[in-house]
């Protein structure tokens, strides 16, 4: 599967436990424990490449992203819903791809 297949693979799955268009994508930078999930599932399918996240997240430095990835990995290990959560959403995204 090429990277971008998977980003939009996890984007997909984004919006719609948002229950969001595609065309509202930057509500999920908005919400903290989406961006958080988003985030820890790009870097489990190894989708870190700062330009192709740039494509979808102008707005998105490497130093924000960075930043991110730290709290995103301290709410995982602190939060057990949070951790529930990624583990739900990574069992179906498991199933689809």
């Amino acid at each position: 599967m090429l990277p971008s297949d998977k980003y939009e693979k996890i984007i997909e799955f984004m919006c719609e436990y948002k229950k969001i268009n595609r065309d509202e994508l930057f509500k999920i930078l908005k919400d903290q424990q989406c961006k958080y999930l988003m985030l820890l599932l790009l870097k489990k399918y190894k989708c870190i490449d700062s330009d192709m996240i740039n494509n979808y997240f102008p707005s998105y430095s490497k130093k924000s992203l960075n930043y991110g990835f730290k709290k995103a990995r301290e709410k995982f290990f602190v939060n057990k819903d949070f951790r529930e959560l990624y583990f739900e959403i990574e069992d179906d995204m498991k199933k689809s791809l």
